[in-house]
């Protein structure tokens, strides 16, 4: 899905169901350094190439990871994790970690997620989306545990002025989600083929993805507003992002 245009949402079962605004009690400061969070890992096939983190440069062979759109900060006022490192084990088994470097955001990742290259998730793990803990590091130096396994990306961007970012704390864990993602398998769990009529709908009126207000499935009639008669029906099979689509936008295959 590549385009994005606004249109009238004319579907008569969705227009209650797409008029609540979007809470901000779910929003979540940049990820801390030393602060262990649980979440999931899943795996990119088609993501990875040069991407936020506009000063890095990767392969999509190498082993990387990006970290979800909520915690990755902003790189255009150096808020960012660019460069940093995130020390991961499965949430299963802390009996070894893994750590990788920082190079881009995953703007589709839930919140405590990671995005892995191929390689670095295959490192660990044969699934393609499993339950980790994860940690923020400033750099492999600062880890002191000899059980653990390093990977960089082979190229090295230049060297420029590190921005610290802001307020970071110690002492807690994360625990989240990781996974992979294409174009042709969205949010709502399906795959599709981009020659089908699908939309993805904008984050703040698809609701919980796999909660009783999502819009997953659901049908649209979409319109021309200039000629309310020319009109198609799209069928909801994944979530557009708050960053590329705002309040009532849809992103068409």
């Amino acid at each position: 899905m590549v385009r994005i245009a606004t249109f009238a949402l004319l579907a008569a079962s969705l227009l209650g169901a797409l008029s609540a605004p979007v809470s901000h009690d779910t929003k979540m400061k940049i990820a801390a350094l030393n602060i262990k969070y649980p979440g999931f890992g899943a795996i990119s096939t088609d993501q990875f190439h040069r991407g936020a983190c506009r000063d890095i440069e990767y392969s999509s062979s190498d082993a990387v990871v990006a970290i979800n759109a909520a915690q990755f900060g902003s790189s255009k006022h150096g808020s960012s994790v660019c460069g940093k490192y995130v020390k991961v084990n499965r949430a299963d088994s802390d009996s070894a970690h893994y750590i990788y470097k920082v190079v881009d955001v995953c703007k589709d990742c839930e919140v405590n997620s990671l995005l892995f290259s191929e390689r670095a998730l295959r490192q660990f793990s044969n699934q393609d989306r499993l339950h980790i803990d994860w940690e923020l590091i400033e750099d492999v130096e600062e880890d002191g545990d000899d059980n653990n396994n390093t990977s960089k990306p082979r190229y090295k961007p230049d060297s420029k002025p590190e921005l610290k970012p802001y307020g970071h704390h110690t002492g807690r864990t994360y625990r989240g989600c990781g996974t992979w993602f294409s174009d042709t398998r969205g949010s709502c769990g399906v795959d599709f083929s981009q020659d089908e009529m699908i939309v993805a709908l904008n984050e703040a009126q698809q609701g919980e993805q796999r909660g009783p207000d999502s819009q997953c499935f659901k049908k649209i009639r979409v319109s021309v507003k200039s000629d309310p008669s020319n009109s198609v029906v799209v069928r909801i099979v994944d979530t557009c992002p708050h960053r590329y689509c705002s309040y009532g936008q849809l992103d068409l295959s």
